[in-house]
């Protein structure tokens, strides 16, 4: 489904936008050996080239974001699309019965667009995505095909899954630069602040944490990297090529609903969601001439209360490409 996405993505790209990085994501938890919680996300994300805040927006969908920013004269303005699919098991998938202490098995395919302000010491982004929760996310479909190629086992509950329901969210995050100096090997290093929340049926919560970066361009890549699902900027075009960059986030937040747990069921679910999130994100991207790899390690804290693991984890490895 999402190489069908793709080729309809790519036909807007190419019809006259000065398209500027294309990003393809995929997570998934066999990195830490397990098979349930959050399972698997696939990501095809755009960023346009940025430009400066005084010129004037060439395309109206970035001009209705503006009024959720705050004045940033000296900022770069940016905006792009992304189309992600995610699914959620519960933590044995070979029971063929539903398990009303466990997770629901979920799949979630969902459009977004956002607009961005980058510059050297803040940054703020903003997104609007329409998504769909249920069988016609495809999902189940996707998991099946990757468990038959592999060998692994065959998910048999996903006909007790979160019944279809549209999705609509808002999302907004703020980074403040609080420290940066000089490190060696011609690098520099920083530490920075964010506030993230997001406002809708999907999921609804605030969010704040930290985040190291060790790297070249530091100033000139402020704020590319986001708490937010899959979402990367431009940072093929403001890197230097050839080069390296660390970077470890940590957050803590409060999570207000989940449609993951809240979502219809065809059976009655004695789950109850822990509102009280945590996570952290460490990783390395190598940049090359034209493009970029990405591979991060991620944790998050139990998702539910019945939950009998307190933390989880899932690998995430990303291609970045200018076009």
């Amino acid at each position: 489904m999402l190489l069908r996405l793709w080729f309809i993505f790519s036909l807007f790209l190419v019809s006259g936008v000065n398209a500027s990085q294309v990003h393809f994501q995929l997570e998934n938890d066999v990195t830490f050996g397990e098979d349930g919680n959050y399972s698997n996300g696939m990501i095809l994300g755009w960023e346009s080239t940025a430009i400066p805040n005084e010129i004037e927006a060439n395309i109206n969908v970035y001009n209705w974001q503006q009024p959720l920013f705050f004045s940033q004269n000296d900022a770069f303005q940016a905006w792009g699309l992304k189309v992600s699919q995610r699914m959620w098991t519960p933590n044995e998938i070979k029971i063929e019965q539903a398990q009303p202490y466990d997770r629901p098995y979920a799949g979630f395919l969902e459009f977004e667009q956002h607009a961005a302000l980058y510059s050297n010491n803040i940054a703020q982004k903003s997104w609007l995505a329409i998504g769909i929760i249920g069988p016609t996310s495809g999902t189940e479909q996707l998991q099946g095909s990757i468990h038959k190629l592999l060998g692994a086992s065959t998910p048999l509950g996903w006909q007790y899954q979160i019944k279809n329901k549209m999705t609509i969210q808002l999302g907004y995050e703020v980074d403040y630069l609080l420290l940066r100096d000089f490190a060696p090997f011609n690098s520099q290093w920083e530490i920075s602040a964010f506030n993230h929340n997001t406002l809708g049926n999907f999921r609804s919560d605030i969010n704040v944490g930290l985040t190291f970066r060790w790297g070249a361009n530091l100033k000139q890549s402020f704020g590319r990297l986001s708490n937010h699902f899959g979402h990367v900027g431009d940072l093929v075009s403001v890197v230097k090529p050839y080069s390296l960059l660390f970077f470890t986030r940590i957050q803590t937040g409060y999570r207000f609903n989940d449609l993951t747990f809240d979502g219809k069921l065809s059976y009655n679910s004695l789950v109850e969601f822990n509102p009280l999130r945590a996570s952290a994100e460490t990783g390395i991207s190598y940049y090359f001439s034209g493009g970029a790899i990405t591979w991060s390690f991620n944790f998050y804290n139990k998702e539910y209360l019945t939950d009998n693991k307190h933390w989880h984890g899932y690998g995430l490895l990303q291609f970045a490409w200018v076009i």
